[in-house]
């Protein structure tokens, strides 16, 4: 016997899509193609011939800019703040381009799916269109108005560590050639000159850092850790410098440039020598507090009692700072570093808290006396309830492993009451007192 549906449960059936037909299927096509030619974070296509349809050009204009490269800024500052930076590049070149002379002579604006872009014109066959306007000249301020506006944004440093640079070339046609094959051996042309370019430049930078570290010129400031209720010094973070005026003057450039001559170890070396060298008589009343990789901590030369014992000499009370940045794969061995730190009398801060990859895993495996809270999450927190959130969540997992909250990055006052409010006990930043090599002046 046939069972026959009831009419509610007929009603409630979802009628079949009909099947596409061929000019629908090959929309569908078309869009799954496009997006994979599409670069997710700039919007821009990815392939070098995405916007050519084989058509010969007369000149081809070709204006490369390249950031990013130098110094690994991405695994620096972590990719959400160099996706951001590729979202501004991408703005500034399309406000710089609306303004353009050769605005008209655009054909293809394109990613390389890495840190460069690609911006091609049809150029007529005597000079470059546009009145007034040459390729050399454009590419110069495109070049300087994407600096300007990471500048703005991002600051100074982040922006100097990615030594943005453009090229420019122009492409006669070769009827020789095949268009496509023409069109990529300019575009490889541009990225080299630009590659020329970056390679000099490190050339020189890791020159000038070899001369640095042979002379032992680096210069160590001090910067207030405040009780921020009390309204008393709990201690110093200790902050090495460059040569004053100098381009490895900053630190993030500095140890850039020892990543580049493989030398990250012996600059960390010389840091604490420095350090240590000649401790202002304040400084060593309070709580020192040193910058330190993981890598350079577990290494035999720090661990050698001898060293561990001139430490303690020179400061009673330093606490090593692990940046959270950092990646630690190995903790079962790390803790066995931890366990010879602490043994000699050495305590553990974690610092950059909620900005780098290992998330609560690295406080949770530490379990470090401080925990110093990254200025990207201080920076406006009184605007901002998710990072309010993120502080009060540390300042509870705090509690449970008896570990104390820095927040560091302190500018506005706003900043300072909401963290008051949070009940954080311990503050830094230019609000409560910026570094300098004089402490008590």
């Amino acid at each position: 016997m046939t069972r026959r549906t009831p009419p509610r449960e007929r009603d409630r059936r979802i009628k079949p899509t009909p099947p596409a037909g061929p000019a629908a299927l090959d929309a569908i096509e078309r869009l799954r193609f496009e997006s994979l030619l599409t670069d997710r974070i700039t919007g821009l296509k990815v392939h070098p011939l995405a916007d050519f349809h084989n058509e010969r050009i007369g000149t081809l204009g070709v204006i490369y800019l390249q950031l990013g490269r130098f110094s690994g800024v991405e695994s620096l500052y972590g990719w959400e703040l160099y996706d951001r930076v590729l979202r501004l590049t991408t703005d500034s070149l399309r406000a710089d381009l609306d303004t353009s002379p050769l605005k008209g002579r655009l054909f293809s604006l394109q990613f390389n799916g890495a840190d460069g872009f690609y911006l091609l014109f049809d150029l007529p066959a005597r000079g470059d269109g546009g009145r007034g306007a040459r390729l050399e000249d454009e590419a110069r301020r495109l070049r300087d108005g994407a600096v300007k506006r990471l500048r703005q944004s991002l600051g100074r440093t982040a922006v100097d560590l990615m030594s943005v640079h453009a090229s420019c070339i122009r492409v006669p046609d070769d009827p020789r050639v095949r268009p496509s094959r023409h069109i990529l051996r300019g575009l490889q042309e541009a990225a080299r000159q630009v590659g020329v370019r970056e390679t000099q430049e490190k050339q020189e930078l890791v020159s000038e850092f070899r001369t640095l570290l042979s002379g032992r010129k680096l210069r160590a400031v001090y910067q207030p850790v405040m009780d921020i209720r009390k309204k008393s010094v709990l201690g110093y973070e200790a902050l090495i410098r460059g040569p004053l005026g100098s381009e490895l003057e900053a630190p993030d450039v500095l140890f850039a440039a020892a990543r580049e001559a493989g030398l990250e170890l012996e600059l960390e070396n010389l840091c604490l020598e420095t350090i240590f060298g000649h401790l202002p008589g304040a400084v060593k009343e309070a709580k020192l507090f040193v910058n330190a990789s993981s890598r350079f901590l577990a290494h035999s030369v720090f661990l050698d009692d001898r060293n561990l014992a001139h430490i303690k000499r020179c400061h009673p009370q330093v606490v090593m700072e692990i940046s959270e940045k950092e990646g630690i794969w190995d903790y079962a061995t790390f803790r066995e570093v931890l366990v010879r730190l602490r043994s000699a009398g050495l305590q553990i801060a974690i610092d950059d808290a909620g900005s780098g990859y290992s998330g609560l895993e690295s406080i949770l495996q530490m379990r470090p006396e401080y925990i110093k809270v990254a200025n990207s999450i201080v920076h406006s927190l009184h605007q901002e309830t998710i990072k309010r959130e993120i502080i009060t969540a540390l300042a509870t997992l705090g509690r449970q492993i008896e570990s104390s909250i820095v927040a560091e990055g302190i500018e506005h006052p706003d900043e300072l009451q909401s963290l008051l409010e949070l009940g954080v006990t311990y503050g830094q930043g230019y609000l409560l007192g910026r570094p300098s090599p004089r402490i008590g002046h």
